[in-house]
């Protein structure tokens, strides 16, 4: 049997983004009221999709807010000047990255454990 990488997803589910963010379902949702750059799309049952770029600005809220341990005002700041597209190699994209391979590696572990 040959294990496929999955493809990269245009939308991630809020389940999917909790589990690669490490973060709660109520701190994201209670991020998208405090940072409005935050837009889930939902579809008619009201279940948020997140972009890759509302993934990467997670990662960077996260980043501020429990490493770097900044108040709500300077994360708006830092938001405000936060342009993902020039940060593809910082270390909130590395991040994603390692959380896509764990969330893989557990994939695999569980079909071992079958």
């Amino acid at each position: 049997m040959r294990i496929q990488k999955p493809k990269r997803k245009l939308v991630y589910p809020l389940r999917e983004v909790c589990r690669m963010t490490g973060l709660s379902d109520a701190v994201i949702k209670r991020w998208e009221v405090e940072y409005p750059q935050i837009k889930p799309i939902r579809n008619r049952a009201a279940n948020r999709s997140y972009s890759e770029k509302d993934v990467k600005l997670i990662f960077y809220i996260r980043d501020l807010t429990y490493v770097h341990k900044l108040d709500e005002k300077e994360i708006k700041e830092k938001i405000r000047t936060y342009n993902p597209s020039k940060d593809s190699e910082s270390l909130t994209h590395l991040q994603g990255l390692l959380a896509e391979i764990k969330m893989e590696v557990e994939e695999i572990r569980n079909l071992l454990n079958t």
